[in-house]
């Protein structure tokens, strides 16, 4: 299966889980509060975006396992 090069990588979809409250960052959603667009990959977010529910920074997010 080919992709194209504007389509986003399946890695770049990884959703990625604030360390100090759990809020979920989801590319496939974004965060329209901040005008992050759906399909930002967490990598691509601006240094200087915060989660918006306690505004911890980009470092403290890990990335997200489902246990479904």
């Amino acid at each position: 299966m080919n992709v194209k090069e504007s389509e986003p990588a399946q890695a770049d979809l990884q959703a990625w889980m604030c360390a100090e409250c759990g809020y979920i960052y989801d590319p496939a959603e974004g965060d329209l509060e901040t005008n992050i667009r759906p399909g930002v990959p967490f990598d691509k977010l601006p240094d200087d975006w915060t989660c918006p529910v306690c505004n911890h920074p980009k470092n403290q997010f890990t990335k997200f396992i489902s246990q479904l």
